[in-house]
């Protein structure tokens, strides 16, 4: 459902003229019950969502109540409070300092300011409340619970007044980061749509806002977006751009679900499904739970060494035989030539372990994952590196004149790996050629849905929080793991699919089958020399 757009509502103040995004918001029709307005900063929000009501007339009404939200008052009375201060005299109304409150006698109407601290603030102080109009300035500031608590039970029509609304305003960062951006943003970036909530049938929409929109604010402070360029990348990314993929706080700043406007074509790692070839090497983990989440995700090794994502599943309180044989009915048909499995699968629990189990089910010879301290910072730094779409460093040639009779010399007297070594000095260093070295199809939403969430942990900045629904982030390194297992030492299997991959490009193009068919009899002549015979027999390395 696309917005209809109404006719703007009375501009009661003559000096309140709402930019472009703000008219947008107010123009949302009443039946739209919650609204999010923001991404960048400096877009208007606290304006927008402390003039709506005086904007649209609300205060007016007979009987309206209204509340606009920080999580600390303090942050109230900075912005806010000294914002409505500007303006809502001149309305008439009257603010209670000890309340923290505005009322117009007139109309029997209020607004006041709230704060949620703690969630026990909830039910403590607005249990019996009720509010026609409820706004979050910095939504992600506050848990979910507080927002469902106060949209869902605090805000409804009075007798007099019948609109309710809820608005919000907000950067992205915050500990209410996934809510928001799953509740408002992730169903449309670009905003802009009404959507329909499936559980409660109301309707939601996001309202996108940046610095560029505002032209106030460049106005008061047309160096602001130059003063952004300060901040930490990924905080500026969120704070300059709206980026709802970087925030501060944010392990994977470099996760690209979408394209980034500025930014280059490989600066991607979701991507349309494609028919992968059947020779493509597969891998294939698993971080198993009962209780928890199960987690499994399948991938195919191309041969420029970038893995792509293809599958995944998860379980809830699904027990090993199901699970394991749904595995191996996904997996009869493919090359599976690694299977790995959390660490925790192989302790003796006074019976089968859970690895033999699932082996006996799935009949895939797994290999354990290492959960050892040091192997989550390891397996962190290795999954980065599979993310990496920007080029390192590279290193020239430190030398220009090549001496054949020291060449000649080091071959007598070292071999040819050290000529090689030699020679290298003479070549500068080619840049990357499959970055980002992993991609995940769109039809793994769970995963690609929880990389984002991922923050440090407070105690150890090298690491991950733990956090419930993280399986996927721990089942992503045992995947990274599984993939450098494969590639390190796996040169000359790389080159094989290199071949075939040519040889099938050229029938493709030339539809010479004798050609085809005598390139792939050389290459299975040739398959003992290339040592791939080990990888297919024994399905994994242990």
């Amino acid at each position: 459902m696309n917005i209809q757009v109404r006719e703007p509502a009375e501009d009661i103040l003559k000096r309140v003229e709402p930019h472009q995004r703000q008219e947008d918001l107010l123009s949302l029709p009443d039946e739209v019950f919650e609204a999010l307005f923001g991404g960048a900063a400096y877009g208007g929000k606290s304006f927008i969502l402390t003039l709506l009501p005086i904007i649209r007339g609300f205060y007016k009404q007979r009987g309206f109540k209204g509340i606009i939200f920080r999580r600390n008052f303090g942050d109230l009375e900075k912005e806010v409070i000294r914002l409505s201060h500007e303006y809502y005299p001149s309305t008439g109304g009257i603010y209670n300092e000890t309340k923290h409150s505005w009322r117009w006698p007139e109309y029997s109407s209020y607004l006041d300011f709230g704060h949620i601290n703690h969630m026990a603030d909830l039910k403590k102080q607005y249990d019996t409340a009720q509010y026609n109009y409820a706004a979050f300035d910095e939504l992600t500031h506050f848990e979910e619970a507080m927002y469902i608590y106060i949209v869902g039970s605090r805000v409804r029509p009075g007798s007099d007044f019948r609109i309710s609304l809820a608005r919000s305003g907000t950067n992205p960062g915050g500990i209410g980061q996934t809510f928001v951006y799953n509740r408002f943003v992730k169903p449309c970036e670009g905003g802009y749509k009404i959507m329909r909530d499936k559980k409660t049938g109301l309707l939601r929409a996001f309202i996108p806002s940046f610095l560029e929109d505002n032209p106030y604010g460049l106005l008061y402070d047309p160096l602001y977006a130059q003063k952004l360029e300060m901040l930490p990348e990924n905080e500026k990314r969120a704070k300059k751009y709206g980026d709802w993929h970087a925030f501060e706080g944010s392990v994977f700043p470099e996760f690209r679900p979408i394209r980034f406007p500025g930014e280059p074509d490989n600066a991607l790692h979701v991507i349309e499904p494609f028919s992968i070839p059947e020779w493509w090497p597969r891998i294939l983990s698993i971080d198993w739970g009962k209780r928890a989440m199960c987690h499994a995700m399948w991938a195919a090794i191309g041969p420029n060494k970038r893995v792509y994502v293809y599958r995944e599943r998860a379980w809830y309180g699904r027990d090993l035989p199901y699970w394991a044989s749904e595995v191996k009915e996904l997996s009869d048909r493919e090359n599976i030539i690694i299977t790995t499995l959390c660490g925790s699968a192989w302790q003796d629990r006074g019976t089968e372990t859970i690895a033999s189990q699932f082996q006996r089910y799935s009949g895939l010879p797994p290999t354990s994952s290492d959960n050892t301290p040091g192997s989550r910072v390891a397996g962190l730094q290795l999954c980065h590196d599979f993310l990496r779409w920007e080029n390192k460093n590279l290193h020239l040639a430190r030398e220009t004149f090549y001496d054949i009779e020291k060449a000649n010399y080091i071959f007598r007297l070292f071999g040819e790996e050290a000529l090689a070594r030699y020679r290298s000095q003479f070549i500068d260093e080619e840049p990357e050629s499959n970055l980002p070295k992993i991609q995940f199809f769109n039809t793994c939403p769970v995963v690609v849905e929880t990389i984002p969430t991922a923050i440090h942990d407070d105690k150890n900045k090298e690491d991950i929080a733990e956090f419930d629904g993280d399986d996927p982030i721990d089942n992503f390194k045992y995947l990274c793991k599984t993939a450098m297992r494969y590639l390190t030492g796996a040169d000359e299997e790389v080159k094989r699919l290199s071949i075939i991959q040519a040889a099938v490009n050229k029938l493709n193009e030339t539809q010479d089958q004798t050609g085809y068919y005598r390139q792939m009899e050389k290459l299975e002549a040739q398959k003992k020399s290339f040592g791939v015979t080990r990888w297919r027999r024994h399905g994994s390395i242990h």
